[in-house]
């Protein structure tokens, strides 16, 4: 080989190794290459991942430990949830009696007067009552007479003035409160009208439909066995010749006529809006259930008037649960009542009767000959609240109740008598020869009541508005 061909043969192989060099030099770079790419997407997804994890770890952050600002929207925004109030489930009786009328029988017969000191005693009236009022867990009367005091006088008809003993009587038979809101709640004029409330409080009586002042609600709020029961109660009023507002044709004083709960009958707008006022206040302070006690209506008529039923419809519409009427001397029908809107319904007691009087049959034969001012009944509700605090009337009890007069050596003697089961009545009395009278006072109740308490069973249970 020559000079030429081996230096030939030596260029070919220097360039075949400079080739392999460039060809592995390539390769690095591309592995280089390759190997930051796959750096970079590392670290571009480890960036990426933390931008998650602080996004997540804030979120949480905010949950657990929200800032001032964030925890005050969510109040707001839930309300409900942070403001809930849990309720015991309970169950309360309410009982209520009709009207006591104070005749003076009642004044005049030794049974009761201690003529040796000039003293009263009228517990023996309510002996055969006072389980049923005992049983329940709160009771109600309407009491027709002033506690005016023995300076004042006593009096029957027209202007009732009792003795503080029957106070003492009502406190002893079982009682809890008595509405004063009657057409002879100013007998006594504004001594006689005070003096009553504090006779009645110092006996530990709550009272309902006037107030001492002005200061006072003009609703009571009655917690039953952890039941809220508000309570309004109103007599209609009478206008004086001179115009003022009067009761039973009474002017009343401008002290008096802002404590009495009254409304015209003739314009009730007034009422409606007190009503109303009044409602939503209860409702302020937590009322569960309402009832409204009427004194209203036209004497002796067992069928409540065309201005009643309006009364009663609109009361209805605005959320009583209950209404329970007095003054007509006799009982009139009951019924359930449904609100405009076909949301609400209301028990309605028209007149519950006479509890306690002297207008015995052979006495009324111009006005009521047939013996229905004898005749009363005690409405019983039975009240249920459950976890929520919502109430619900659950069942009612319609007792017949009867008045007998019967004379003794000392005078005339009176017995308020249940007489839905007459049975034994004459045993457990000891009062002879009654039986026939009660079946006939019970037949008198059942023939107003019958229809509308059948209605009253049948629309159970009535849940209150509230």
């Amino acid at each position: 080989m020559t000079e030429v061909e081996n230096h030939r043969k030596r260029a070919r192989e220097m360039q075949r190794a400079e080739e392999a060099r460039e060809q592995a030099a390539a390769e690095v770079r591309r592995s280089r290459k390759r190997s930051r790419k796959k750096n970079d997407q590392k670290f571009f997804l480890f960036v990426f991942a933390t931008i998650i994890l602080g996004i997540a770890a804030a979120a949480l952050l905010s949950v657990f430990f929200p800032a001032e600002g964030q925890e005050s929207k969510k109040e707001k925004a839930q309300p409900a949830s942070a403001q809930a109030q849990t309720y015991t489930p309970a169950t309360a009786t309410w009982t209520a009696a009709g009207d006591i009328v104070f005749h003076l029988p009642f004044l005049e017969s030794g049974v009761y007067l201690n003529p040796s000191d000039g003293s009263y005693n009228y517990n023996a009236i309510f002996d055969y009552c006072r389980p049923l009022l005992e049983e329940a867990d709160f009771s109600t009367v309407t009491m027709e007479t002033s506690l005016a005091g023995e300076e004042a006088g006593y009096s029957g008809y027209p202007m009732f003035k009792a003795p503080d003993a029957l106070a003492d009587a009502l406190a002893g038979g079982g009682f809890d409160m008595v509405n004063l809101a009657s057409n002879h709640v100013y007998d006594g004029l504004d001594d006689g009208f005070q003096r009553t409330m504090d006779v009645l409080q110092q006996r530990n009586l709550q009272y309902m439909g006037t107030r001492r002042d002005e200061n006072q609600k003009k609703y009571n709020i009655v917690d039953v066995n952890g039941i809220k029961v508000g309570v309004l109660s109103y007599v209609y009023e009478t206008t004086a010749q001179s115009g003022s507002k009067s009761i039973n044709g009474i002017p009343l004083s401008d002290t008096a006529s802002a404590l009495i709960n009254s409304f015209d009958p003739s314009n009730p707008d007034p009422f409606y809006s007190e009503v109303e006022t009044s409602l939503s206040a209860m409702k302020e302070e937590g009322v569960q259930y309402t009832i409204a006690y009427m004194h209203w209506g036209t004497e002796y008529q067992t069928q409540q008037s065309e201005e009643q039923t309006q009364i009663a419809q609109k009361l209805c519409d605005m959320g009583i649960d209950t209404l329970i009427g007095s003054h007509p001397h006799v009982i009139q029908p009951v019924d359930v009542l449904t609100s405009a809107d076909g949301e609400h319904q209301m028990l309605c007691a028209y007149a519950i009767g006479n509890f306690l009087s002297n207008q015995r049959a052979e006495y009324m034969q111009a006005e009521m000959p047939t013996g229905e001012t004898e005749d009363s009944y005690m409405l019983t509700l039975t009240l249920s609240s459950d976890e929520k605090g919502k109430v619900t009337l659950t069942d009612t009890a319609f007792t017949p109740m009867w008045t007998y007069r019967y004379e003794t050596d000392a005078g005339a003697a009176f017995a308020v008598l249940p007489v839905n089961d007459t049975s034994t009545l004459e045993e457990t009395t000891g009062l002879s020869g009654i039986k026939e009278e009660a079946d006939e006072s019970a037949a008198r109740t059942q023939a107003i009541i019958g229809a509308g308490v059948e209605k009253v069973k049948a629309a159970l249970p009535l849940k209150s508005a509230i």
